[in-house]
């Protein structure tokens, strides 16, 4: 493949070549490629639907900028062709927007048809196979972006495998040390033609906002997601799907990757220790303390221990949230009433606040590393009938009983209120998105506010072949029924 330099980037000239890997690896192995200061780049835009992602690219931008990465964001679409180019030639990639497995849209197009795609590939697509579409299966192994040391796919299902591909599968074989992406639907802001970025910082965008500040404090890929998913439930009480991520990677350790400092990807060869079971953050032995701030601007004191356990605490002492490995090989040994009993053990006797008369919301399996082992459950408090504004969420490892994350957060709602009905609150998210005919629920709680939170689900949209999820949320006040927020996947 022959590349032009124009401005310090490098442009793809002449017809692309499906070149064997045997032959790409005597031209290139021992050669790195030559790079000067380590390019980010973010893509990100207000869709003709309202999905707005501006500020997300925009912040992480910010943030690459502030370690020395010569930080670039596109926030009015990126074709095909050049968002290809951008991850050919970035250190640090990163997409925000409408996606599905194995695809993720860069542009709108004039239709449907012509909207950009850049997607996995699957073993065969070495070529485009029609107009604005590309493929990361189009990187040549050891060669184009081997040294990208970061790539977000922050979208919906991005982790899935879809009709082109899977994104972790491609990368993990074109050598990029880190992938983050998401394996249900995610959300962000839906917002009105002409809306500032700025007045966006809310769900998805907040949750990206707060992973760019977690990174420049140097914690790894893996904390910073963490910390950001417990953020945004302190501020919204909500996760809106980002608490689903997937870390992937053809390093050993990918959840380990740090962007601080600013330097191009290479072979990481830790081996994380699994997390053992411990009873409190008091019998862990600390080795570093630090300032951090908090989802409000509150200052939090971030600790990092022997044992690899990082945990956040505020400022009279409580816990608010705890990051740990989980292993991932062996038997899991534990079955649902062992972990829910190790659970609620440890939550017991490291949450103030929580009581074993709080409701059980959730409680399921999911992972976040591969091979790993772990439940998920959720808790919250009953007030008038209705989760209350309390939640706390821990995950607990199948193989040794030990706590990998927990999170503590409540809302600011002192008072519960329902004057509207589900009906109403249907109808009331109905008229303010103008929508008679997806499936929609409602769903009561407490946060900030009294709340109804209806979801309106379209089924998929968009471009033959490369639909993305078509759901929109509203959040209506439970007293007046004034529209809150309104964020879409």
């Amino acid at each position: 493949m022959a590349y032009t330099t124009k401005g310090g980037r490098r442009r793809r000239r002449g017809p692309l070549l499906a070149l064997s890997v045997s032959i790409v690896c005597a031209l290139t192995i021992g050669a790195p490629p030559a790079h000067g200061a380590v390019e980010e780049t973010s893509l990100g835009r207000r869709f003709n639907d309202g999905l707005d992602t501006r500020l997300s690219a925009t912040a992480f931008r910010d943030a690459a900028r502030s370690l020395g990465y010569t930080g670039t964001s596109h926030t009015a679409g990126r074709s095909a062709d050049d968002a290809w180019v951008d991850g050919l030639d970035a250190g640090v990639f990163a997409l925000f927007g409408h996606a599905n497995g194995g695809i993720f849209q860069t542009d709108e197009g004039p239709s449907d048809d012509q909207d950009a795609i850049l997607a996995a590939g699957r073993t065969q697509d070495l070529l485009p196979l029609y107009a604005n579409l590309r493929f990361f299966t189009e990187y040549l192994p050891y060669n184009d972006v081997d040294d990208m040391r970061l790539l977000v796919l922050a979208g919906c299902d991005t982790s899935l495998t879809g009709q082109l591909g899977n994104f972790n599968e491609v990368a993990v074989s074109r050598g990029i040390d880190s992938v983050i992406s998401f394996s249900d639907l995610v959300m962000y802001p839906a917002t009105t033609s002409g809306t500032l970025p700025s007045a966006t910082n809310y769900s998805g965008n907040y949750f990206w906002n707060r992973f760019s500040y977690h990174v420049t404090t140097g914690v790894s890929v893996s904390t910073a997601l963490a910390r950001s998913r417990s953020d945004l439930v302190a501020k919204e009480g909500s996760a809106d799907g980002w608490d689903r991520y997937v870390i992937r990677g053809a390093v050993a350790n990918p959840g380990a990757v740090t962007l601080k400092p600013a330097r191009a990807g290479e072979p990481l060869n830790s081996k994380p220790v699994a997390t053992p079971a411990f009873s409190s953050p008091a019998s862990l032995t600390p080795v570093a303390t630090t300032s951090s701030q908090g989802p409000a601007g509150e200052p939090l004191t971030a600790v990092r221990s022997a044992e690899g356990v990082e945990y956040r605490t505020a400022a009279d002492g409580s816990l608010f949230d705890l990051v740990g490995t989980p292993s991932t090989s062996g038997e899991a040994l534990l079955g649902a009433a062992e972990v829910r009993a190790a659970a609620e053990e440890f939550v017991g006797r490291n949450v103030a606040a929580w009581g074993p008369d709080w409701e059980l919301v959730a409680e399921e399996a999911i992972s976040h590393v591969e091979g790993d082992a772990v439940t998920l459950l959720r808790w919250r408090p009953t007030e008038a009938g209705h989760p209350g504004a309390r939640e706390v969420t821990v995950e607990i490892d199948r193989r040794t009983g030990a706590v990998t994350y927990l999170s503590a957060t409540h809302g600011t709602a002192d008072t519960t209120g329902f004057a509207l009905t589900a009906e109403e609150a249907l109808a009331a998210a109905r008229a303010a998105i103008g929508d008679q005919r997806g499936t929609a629920i409602a769903t009561p709680d407490t946060w900030n506010a009294s709340r109804w939170t209806v979801t309106v689900d379209r089924g998929l949209t968009g471009r033959p072949g490369a639909e993305t999820p078509n759901v929109e949320r509203v959040e209506l006040d439970a007293r007046t029924g004034d529209v809150l927020s309104r964020t879409k996947s």
